[in-house]
């Protein structure tokens, strides 16, 4: 596994959390298939441990904060790119995945990606639950709708410290080859290594 580590986190915790993140997100992928009616993979991730202002690049992206209510204290973001979700919520509204250009982020459309978001998260926490050997609960996955090139990311996600970015390849179909991210506050991070190791 690729990774770049800085100080707050070695080598051997980033591929735990790597490997939390591949399995959390591989059931998840499992789930937006069965969703999607599309067969959904996902790629062994890359995990980096960055500076707040250098963990998204400047494509148009919509940001999912996934808030943990049992198990885990904090909040962690799913963040995938505008036109993916485009496509997942045509799929989700019955359509065939292609021509999204002309789509926008009205309440039918951000319903449908809630939607999705939403039962992947589930899954997600689900996962998390079996590998904590804990329950694991989160909030509903809260969309951020005004999507920008530069996300302000929340502070209470990072305060102040690094922030840990897991990064997967996602491919749906022939629809969608394109990313999939994930970024942990450190202080989530520390708490599934103690629980993990």
């Amino acid at each position: 596994m690729e990774d770049k580590i800085m100080q707050n986190i070695s080598r051997e915790n980033a591929d735990i959390i790597g490997e939390v993140a591949n399995i959390c997100i591989g059931n998840a992928a499992t789930t937006l298939s069965m969703i999607l009616q599309k067969p959904t993979n996902i790629t062994t991730p890359i995990v980096e441990v960055l500076k707040k202002e250098d963990a998204l690049d400047h494509d148009d992206r919509i940001l999912i904060k996934v808030p943990y209510t049992k198990g885990l204290d904090g909040t962690n973001l799913l963040i995938i790119k505008l036109n993916d979700a485009l496509v997942i919520a045509n799929l989700m509204m019955g359509g065939n995945g292609s021509n999204v250009s002309d789509m926008t982020l009205d309440e039918i459309t951000l319903s449908a990606i809630s939607e999705a978001m939403n039962q992947m998260c589930g899954t997600i926490a689900t996962s998390m639950s079996s590998l904590l050997n804990e329950p694991t609960d989160i909030g509903f996955p809260l969309i951020n709708s005004s999507y920008q090139k530069t996300f302000d990311i929340p502070d209470e996600l990072c305060n102040g410290t690094d922030i840990v970015k897991v990064t997967f390849r996602l491919t749906v179909g022939d629809l969608i080859d394109s990313d999939l991210l994930q970024l942990y506050p450190i202080s989530i991070v520390k708490q599934i290594i103690k629980q993990e190791v």
